[in-house]
């Protein structure tokens, strides 16, 4: 197999710049290709970068920060039996035999764009549902039948002020759509009643859904109390400038890197078209022999 004397090897192609890319030395680590010297040789632009990391985390860092605050408010879950019938076809919580995953259920109802939205309006100016969803933490208790909602505010007062009202909003919000759903279960209860009066546990159950209804409240979630509003604790200036700085040489590196891998790009002139075969008694040929 012959080769062609017209195509020139890859690996002796020019960089950008028209300079011969330097071969790695025997025994000279490499990153990715690139060899460690020619990536130290950028290190004004890895301390360049570093300090620029450094400089803005330390504005950030010790400049002018408000106090941040949170309250939060507990909500007790009291579940169905997973038996029960009376209240079946109902949003009422029913037990899932698991304290986590009966809350976990719960929690993630409660933290709602349309309960956010809600609480956005009672608030009034300059909250909406984005900035309440941002301030409000809904989780449940490990463990436990319990629902904490958890409230962020610059002030105290703000911070309790919003973990109450979104609470009192989530119920209110529930209880519109239980309270629809009692209405349908009793009509279906007092038919069946109306035409079987001696069905004893049919009318049980009708006594039990009209008092939970002319009640008004959520039998299986309420709120238990709010506990005062703490500040909350900050990440230290010098956590946040060690990690800012080590952010910043990274990119230096990974700038060099890409510098470096950009230079070592070969042109698509160097690699030269194949020669063209000529027939051997041309007379081009033929004027080539001595």
């Amino acid at each position: 197999m012959t080769t062609n004397p017209s195509r020139r090897d890859l690996r002796t192609s020019t960089t950008v710049d028209g300079t011969p890319p330097p071969a790695p030395p025997a025994g000279v680590s490499a990153v990715g290709g690139v060899p460690l010297h020619d990536l130290l040789r950028w290190w004004p632009l890895v301390v360049i970068t570093t300090l620029a990391a450094l400089l803005a985390s330390a504005v950030v860092a010790w400049g002018p920060r408000g106090p941040s605050y949170s309250a939060t408010t507990r909500m007790p879950v009291t579940p169905l039996a997973q038996s029960d019938e009376t209240f079946i076809g109902t949003s009422l919580v029913r037990d899932a035999g698991d304290a986590d995953r009966t809350s976990s259920t719960v929690a993630r109802l409660l933290d709602s764009h349309r309960v956010a939205a809600a609480t956005a309006r009672s608030l009034g100016d300059p909250w909406t549902a984005a900035s309440v969803r941002a301030a409000v933490d809904v989780k449940p208790v490990d463990e436990t039948n319990m629902i904490e909602v958890t409230a962020k505010a610059d002030e105290p007062g703000q911070a309790v002020r919003v973990a109450e009202t979104f609470a009192q909003t989530a119920l209110k919000d529930r209880w519109q759509t239980v309270s629809a759903e009692l209405d349908r279960r009793i009509a279906f209860a007092q038919k069946n009643t109306d035409a079987d009066p001696n069905a004893g546990e049919e009318s049980r159950r009708l006594q039990l859904l009209t008092y939970v209804r002319e009640t008004g409240v959520d039998p299986t979630l309420s709120i238990d109390s709010t506990g005062p509003a703490v500040r909350v604790g900050e990440v230290p200036a010098a956590v946040v400038m060690v990690m800012a700085g080590a952010g910043g040489m990274f990119l230096g590196v990974l700038a060099a890197y890409g510098i470096e891998r950009h230079r070592r790009r070969p042109r698509s002139e160097d690699v030269a078209a194949p020669a063209r075969e000529l027939p051997p008694h041309s007379s081009e040929t033929l004027s080539r022999k001595p």
